[in-house]
C-alpha cells in the first residue's frame, strides 16, 4: 500500500537518523534502512559543533541568553569602544572652582594697589595659588605653566625694580582667600609702560598654553578653560596709565 508505507517509512527514517548519531544500528521490519546523506567526516563535524556550543557562555553567539550575561544584563562589549566624553569628577569640579577662586582674588587685590606693585602682586599670587593646587595628575603642567609665568613676571620686576621706592607691606587681612603677610616691590614709573607691555605678554602666553596643553583631553580641557580665563582676566591689572 503506497500511502501506508510512506507513513510508516517517514518515522522510521527519522528514528534512523537519531540512532545514526548514537551509534546504534537500526533494525527495520523488511523495509531496506536509509542511506543518510551524511558521511563520517560531516557526522564528526556536526557533533565537535554541538558539544562546542555551551548555552550557558554569555560570550557564545549560541547560548539561550540572547547576549546577556549570567545576571540577566545585556552584553556591552561591543560599545566599549565608542568615544563617549569624560565627565570630570566632583572633585575635579571642587578643585577647579578653588583655583579660579584665588585667581580672582588675587586680581581684586592687587587692583587696590599702586600700579608700580601690581606685577610683584600678580607674581606673588600665582606662586600661592600654585601652593594651594591639589596634587593631582590633572593639574601637574597647569602648575608647570603658572610656575614659568610667575618666574618671568619675577624677571620683569627685577629687571625694572624701583629700589629707592619703599616696598608695599600687606597685612594677611588684605586677601581673605590668601592670609599671609607679604610684602610687593614696585618697579619704576618711568619704566612701566614697558613692564606691563611685557607681563601682559606672559600672561596671554599662559592663558594660551593651559589651552592648547589640554587639546587632547576633553575632560582636561573643560578644567584648564577655567583656569585660562580666570588667568588672562588678570590683564586688567597690567594696563599702565
Amino acid at each position: 500500500m503506497p500511502g501506508q508505507l510512506d507513513v510508516t517509512i517517514v518515522p522510521r527514517v527519522i528514528l534512523a537518523v537519531s540512532l545514526a548519531f548514537s551509534g546504534v544500528t537500526p533494525v527495520y521490519a523488511g523495509i531496506p534502512a536509509p542511506r543518510l546523506a551524511l558521511d563520517d567526516a560531516a557526522i564528526s563535524g556536526l557533533l565537535l559543533k554541538v558539544q562546542s556550543v555551551d548555552p550557558g557562555d554569555p560570550d557564545n553567539d549560541g547560548g539561550t541568553d540572547g547576549g546577556q550575561d549570567n545576571g540577566g544584563r545585556p552584553d556591552r562589549s561591543g560599545t566599549s569602544g565608542l568615544n563617549h566624553p569624560e565627565r570630570p569628577t566632583r572633585n575635579e569640579r571642587l578643585d577647579t572652582d578653588r583655583i579660579v577662586r584665588d585667581l580672582h582674588s588675587i586680581r581684586r587685590e592687587c587692583g587696590k594697589y599702586d600700579e608700580v606693585y601690581r606685577i610683584d602682586c600678580l607674581r606673588q599670587g600665582l606662586d600661592m595659588t600654585i601652593a594651594r593646587m591639589a596634587d593631582r595628575p590633572e593639574n601637574r603642567e597647569a602648575k608647570q605653566i603658572l610656575r614659568r609665568a610667575s618666574r618671568q613676571l619675577a624677571r620683569i620686576v627685577s629687571t625694572y625694580e624701583d629700589r629707592s621706592a619703599p616696598r608695599l607691606k600687606v597685612p594677611s587681612s588684605a586677601n581673605p582667600r590668601l592670609k599671609t603677610r607679604r610684602t610687593y616691590r614696585a618697579v619704576k614709573r618711568s619704566a612701566l609702560p614697558k613692564a606691563m607691555a611685557k607681563a601682559n605678554a606672559v600672561v596671554q602666553e599662559a592663558a594660551t598654553q593651559l589651552l592648547r596643553s589640554a587639546e587632547n583631553s576633553e575632560r582636561r580641557y573643560a578644567h584648564y578653560q577655567q583656569i585660562s580665563a580666570a588667568v588672562d582676566s588678570t590683564k586688567t591689572l597690567l594696563r599702565s596709565g
